[in-house]
């Protein structure tokens, strides 16, 4: 299928404005969505539609995180357990990408949501699992409670796999070094915005919601899967025992996922954390590290970077 924009030229020149007024010349390409960077495939009036009107049930849950920060890992480990650890399908069958399903369901839905359209999504009965990459403000639950994973990552690593993703997708068009990448992130107008507001927003938020909202880290699951595994089959309700926890661990392993990259995991690279060191300068470390003690100096949430 060839990947074809809709979305306006005027609302791309919005976001290169964004680009310009922080003294960055780059062709990274986003659209602005209630003014966070997102997909330029995205329909923005089918993006907000969904964000003010989806009628989400209190059974439902979401896995919110910032964009690379193990999101398809968590959504197969979920496909996993909700088949009991059985190999077989898609994780997008199983926890589909909401947004994309509603805002690109010619290009992104298919591959993010496949087999889903938002009339399906809908009638469906709970619970169903949904991938989103809101903030905490535009999770469209509605009046309703649904239960909410968010998973975060190290930024360091973060911004390095989102620098490749920036690269490998077509849409976003950016053929830029990662230094002017690593300007955009910290501009926060990378894909999804400024990370210490989304990941510092779903920290708060989950601890003040204990009973439905449970925060991972991504560095957890890469150093303790089986314990992750447990945890969130624990807290989803959902049947755990020693066949079902290996099978999912079978399905849920990076070696695994990408044998099955022409089922849409050809965006999966290597995992595990601290290979940021390998990219960032030291100039750009030092940068990077005024700007992370700043940010998350009112906060005790801390990450592991190696």
């Amino acid at each position: 299928m060839q990947e074809t924009n809709e979305t306006g030229e005027g609302e791309l020149a919005e976001y290169q404005s964004r680009l310009s007024e922080a003294g960055i010349e780059s062709d990274y390409r986003a659209v602005l969505v209630r003014g966070v960077p997102q997909n330029p495939m995205f329909d923005i009036r089918a993006f907000e539609a969904v964000i003010d009107g989806f009628r989400a049930k209190d059974e439902d849950v979401f896995v919110a995180t910032y964009v690379k920060a193990g999101t398809t890992w968590v959504q197969q480990i979920l496909h996993g357990l909700l088949r009991g650890g059985e190999s077989g399908g898609r994780y997008g069958e199983s926890v589909p990408w909401l947004e994309a399903c509603a805002s690109s369901p010619e290009v992104i839905g298919p591959r993010e949501a496949p087999g889903w359209t938002m009339e399906e999504i809908n009638a469906a009965p709970g619970p169903r699992y949904f991938k989103t990459h809101a903030k905490v403000e535009d999770l469209p639950r509605g009046d309703a409670r649904p239960r909410v994973i968010c998973v975060a990552r190290n930024p360091k690593d973060t911004v390095v796999s989102l620098y490749h993703h920036a690269r490998n997708k077509p849409e976003f068009g950016f053929s830029g070094d990662f230094e002017t990448f690593l300007r955009i992130f910290l501009s926060d107008l990378a894909e999804n915005g400024s990370w210490f507001d989304h990941v510092l927003g779903w920290y708060q938020e989950c601890r003040r919601h204990p009973e439905t909202h449970l925060f991972l880290k991504y560095e957890d699951l890469h150093d303790d899967t089986a314990a992750v595994v447990q945890q969130l089959a624990a807290f989803l309700g959902l049947p755990i025992n020693e066949e079902i926890l290996s099978g999912t661990l079978r399905v849920a392993s990076l070696e695994d996922m990408k044998q099955n990259a022409s089922i849409g995991m050809n965006h999966l690279r290597k995992g595990g954390y601290g290979g940021w060191r390998g990219v960032f300068t030291d100039a750009m470390n030092e940068r990077f590290d005024r700007l992370y003690a700043r940010k998350m100096s009112a906060s005790d949430l801390t990450f592991r970077f190696e």
